[in-house]
């Protein structure tokens, strides 16, 4: 059942136009969380960790390579004393390299041991370590080489071949591309020509190693931890410049959370693995916190379409990830339940509906389901799960709770950005409905803010809205070199402006009803949302991405549906839709029955998920190829709406144009 969420500062001063900063409700006395005692950089926080959990704890683990051609060896783990030797004697290497405290390193790779490394060496010297993202696109890579002044990248060798081709753009400031693969003599050469040392990581390590750098961190909570470029989905990424007690805060967060029971315990005995960008926040000070509790890290091969084999293989207890992969997993279970039909389905699903009348009350096991029918659904993900937590977009109140039925765990969800470190709220253990971002990070405050111009105001009936304003030790210093854009996000009393809109609930939970900057106006003076449209119809088998527009001279929506081709083909023929059924994706797609019935299914499943009538769309364009990062997805999969817009822009016109007919 769910439970208070969170309290009003009462002697915070009250200003016209916004609401009293909320807090967590276990915060009595209002004083945020800002670092655990006597820590004041994650180095400590590390050390500290290893001296709690032991020298011999195993914590970071990866599958080595038996050959080359992609098959690999089960998992080997590294010790907490190992692994703070082998990224000591790397940062020693850069400092007999030539690098100094202060200086920046780029880090530009998919996720794996040599990221961390990169990670915990830099600062270990007081050096930062700067992301780049595999597919900012060249334009972003070069402005944050530049910007940042990243003099070595430590690199994949896909990534290095990469950054030779814009060299030319990059070599007056980049001198060094650190390698995590073995490096041939051919491309070493290559290097030369363009003005850039190519050397392997290992012989950096081996330099630390023969001579070794004494020297402990000097950052205290103030200093530079981090320069995160957000993706963007307009311009050229900013750079967030992040500090050592907005990590620190949300390690300390997660240990209040846990003592407070308002998540579950996360100890020793927890595994977890990383497949989110390390690039993207989220991922970055996850792994921060989870070491902070002597959980195992494991890392994936790399191989997408491996990535089960290695969840099996680990086995984690904690699964984080992005709404569209819970959404997928339910679609795929879904589907083999469906398939197998009979007594097998007729016994999901009266198992599955049962435990869904228990949810209300808090209880997300059953004594008899969870071993005869979900534990087969759960060894799916290794068995193991304990909690899983979805972030950065909103998830369907069906997947909540398809996930906390069939894994019998919390599922938790979170909200945040880069410049509030990743997380501001989360929801608890009682927050059994869905359709909220639960309660503020123990190291957050929020208040909302008037938009008049949207007509969302702190005094609404029966609850207060307005744009959500963070505080608290989560939150940015500043953009890097460009003061215009801090001071449009983080106003005089440090709180960052989001650009969502939200509201406190009844119970004080926040819950995010629109954006301030996409919310576009129809001819008859309706007001359009284009997120909550999308992430109605996305939750709808047949469909894996949508973008919705509305043109402000036209009383209605049209859309571009990117389908799920065999859900789709159930769909088509469930309703007996006149096609030949064997045609290939893309004839399927274009046909005018098959899009009239796409149509209308979205409308109804519209209708039954309360979109008003102007929020559903009147025609679709069906689109057999997904969206691709660049011009339409930025690297965190958001849409880049100028840019689908741009892209689509002739087909949403004859969307329009055509629309009588349909």
């Amino acid at each position: 059942m769910s439970e208070l969420a969170s309290i009003e500062l009462e002697n915070y001063p009250a200003k016209a136009g916004e609401t009293k900063p909320r807090v967590n409700k276990y915060l009595k006395d209002g004083i945020l969380k800002v670092n655990p005692p006597g820590i004041n950089n994650v180095i400590e926080s590390y050390v500290a960790a290893m001296n709690k959990f032991g020298e011999d704890k195993d914590l970071i683990g990866y599958k080595p390579a038996l050959d080359d051609k992609g098959n690999f060896g089960p998992y080997t783990w590294i010790t907490f004393k190992q692994f703070q030797t082998i990224f000591t004697n790397f940062g020693a290497g850069l400092i007999n390299s030539g690098m100094k405290q202060g200086d920046h390193i780029g880090v530009f790779s998919r996720n794996n041991t040599e990221w961390l490394i990169t990670e915990f060496g830099s600062l270990s010297y007081d050096i930062y370590p700067i992301p780049l993202y595999d597919t900012l696109g060249s334009d972003a890579i070069v402005h944050i080489v530049n910007e940042a002044e990243l003099s070595t990248i430590v690199c994949t060798i896909d990534r290095a071949k990469f950054l030779l081709t814009i060299a030319d753009q990059i070599n007056h400031v980049a001198k060094r591309l650190i390698l995590m693969d073995k490096i041939s003599d051919e491309l070493i050469q290559q290097g030369k020509e363009k003005g850039l040392e190519l050397v392997h990581i290992k012989d950096i390590q081996e330099s630390g190693k023969l001579n070794p750098v004494e020297y402990k961190s000097k950052a205290g909570l103030d200093s530079t931890l981090t320069i995160c470029y957000t993706s963007g989905t307009t311009g050229m990424p900013k750079g967030v410049v992040l500090v050592q007690k907005n990590f620190l805060s949300a390690i300390e967060s997660l240990s209040f959370f846990i003592n407070t029971k308002q998540i579950v315990d996360i100890n020793e005995t927890d595994s977890y693995l990383s497949f989110l960008p390390l690039a993207h926040i989220l991922e970055r000070f996850l792994i921060h916190m989870l070491i902070s509790r002597g959980c195992k890290i494991g890392f994936s091969t790399g191989n997408v379409a491996k990535i089960i084999d290695d969840i099996y293989d680990l086995k984690p207890s904690i699964f984080v990830g992005v709404p569209r992969l819970f959404s997928r997993i339910k679609d795929k279970v879904s589907g083999e339940i469906e398939k197998k039909g009979g007594i097998a389905a007729y016994l999901f699903r009266t198992a599955f509906n049962s435990k869904k009348r228990n949810i209300s009350s808090g209880d997300v096991k059953h004594w008899a389901w969870d071993p005869i029918i979900f534990s087969k659904v759960k060894e799916k993900l290794g068995g193991r799960i304990k909690l899983i937590v979805s972030g950065s977009a909103p998830i369907s109140a069906e997947t909540l709770d398809f996930m906390r039925i069939c894994f019998s765990s919390g599922v938790h969800e979170g909200y945040g950005s880069t410049e509030t470190t990743g997380a501001c709220s989360l929801t608890t253990n009682t927050d059994t409905d869905s359709g909220t971002v639960g309660t503020p990070y123990p190291n957050s405050m929020i208040k909302l803010v008037d938009v008049p111009e949207l007509g969302y105001f702190s005094t609404d009936k029966p609850f207060p809205r307005g744009e959500v304003c963070v505080g608290g030790s989560g939150i940015f210093k500043e953009y890097y070199k460009s003061p215009e854009k801090t001071a449009e996000t983080l106003d005089s009393d440090g709180f960052c402006h989001t650009g969502d809109i939200g509201l406190f609930d009844h119970l004080g939970r926040l819950k995010i009803i629109d954006r301030k900057k996409n919310l576009f106006k129809l001819s008859q003076g309706e007001y359009v949302a284009p997120e909550k449209v999308e992430n109605v119809y996305v939750d709808n088998p047949i469909v894996t991405q949508a973008f919705i527009y509305g043109d402000s001279l036209k009383s209605y929506l049209v859309g571009v549906i990117v389908p799920e081709h065999e859900l789709l083909l159930k769909f088509l023929k469930s309703e007996k839709v006149n096609v030949d059924y064997s045609l290939p994706l893309d004839q399927l797609c274009s046909n005018i029955d098959v899009r009239k019935a796409v149509t209308k299914n979205l409308a109804a499943w519209g209708r039954s998920r309360d979109l008003k009538g102007f929020e559903n769309v009147r025609n679709v364009h069906l689109e057999p190829k997904p969206f691709e990062i660049g011009a339409i997805l930025s690297p965190t999969l958001k849409l880049k709406r100028i840019g689908a817009k741009v892209h689509y822009k002739q087909i949403l016109d004859g969307l329009y144009a055509e629309t009588g007919d349909l």
